[in-house]
């Protein structure tokens, strides 16, 4: 489990990490192939900007241009950053910049998304935030129709296979598992990379809480979990255990 200084560890090292990649005010440009084979301009994050996304200081963040398209070595935008260190503040500016839906949807190179990130370290106000976004694009997009945004965002995987409601099942964030539930009930939650389900981590972690609310919550439920074990095995293999 995650503790109270991974948020802190990561930040330390990230910024260092940026940088080491330019201690000068020069952006170094490279040029990367998208997925439909078009060029796009990658900006290499500014040693100077990524602290203060950290930090939550919007009036230093308002003093760059194309924000938006600034990635760190770990390719993580603006966002993720904001995100992950609970910068709610920040951000809900960021979002309210032109053409925040990159950014949203935009993995880094694990394949985390923002709402991995904000799952994981359990920040409820920012993973609110950044579901409230995507249904306010939904809502100015009347050719996606429905809920498609925000509930392609509630689905994205990452390198591992894991969604969001993966994650916050995994640190066990109760809040953060029932506000993604609820916002997307119907969705049958498929194994990772583990072969392991949000039901079935849950159930082998112990914790009952997250068992109960899953099956309360979601009218779609996956039990499978490693070697072919469903959430029921865990449960009975913890209780034999005395956990």
């Amino acid at each position: 489990m995650a503790d109270s200084t991974t948020s802190k560890l990561n930040l330390s090292t990230e910024s260092i990490q940026v940088a080491g990649k330019d201690a000068r005010e020069v952006q170094t440009t490279n040029q990367a192939a998208t997925e439909d084979g078009c060029l796009t301009k990658i900006t290499f994050m500014d040693p100077k900007l990524y602290v203060p996304a950290a930090d939550g200081h919007i009036h230093v963040l308002k003093q760059y241009d194309e924000i938006h398209v600034q990635l760190t070595p770990k390719k993580n935008t603006v966002l993720h950053v904001a995100a992950q260190f609970d910068q709610v503040d920040c951000v809900k500016w960021i979002l309210q910049l032109p053409s925040p839906s990159p950014l949203l949807q935009q993995p880094n190179e694990k394949g985390d998304t923002p709402l991995h990130l904000a799952a994981r370290e359990g920040h409820l106000t920012v993973v609110k935030n950044l579901i409230n976004a995507a249904k306010q694009l939904q809502e100015g997009d009347s050719e996606r129709g429905g809920t498609i945004v925000c509930k392609v965002l509630l689905r994205m995987t990452n390198e591992d296979q894991d969604t969001a409601l993966h994650e916050a099942v995994r640190y066990h964030h109760p809040e953060v598992v029932k506000l993604l539930i609820q916002e997307d009930p119907d969705f049958t939650y498929g194994a990772n990379t583990e072969g392991n389900t949000p039901l079935y981590i849950a159930a082998y972690w112990g914790f009952g809480d997250l068992v109960q609310m899953i099956l309360d919550n979601s009218s779609s439920v996956a039990h499978s979990g490693i070697k072919g074990q469903t959430a029921l095995h865990a449960a009975v293999i913890l209780n034999d255990q005395g956990t």
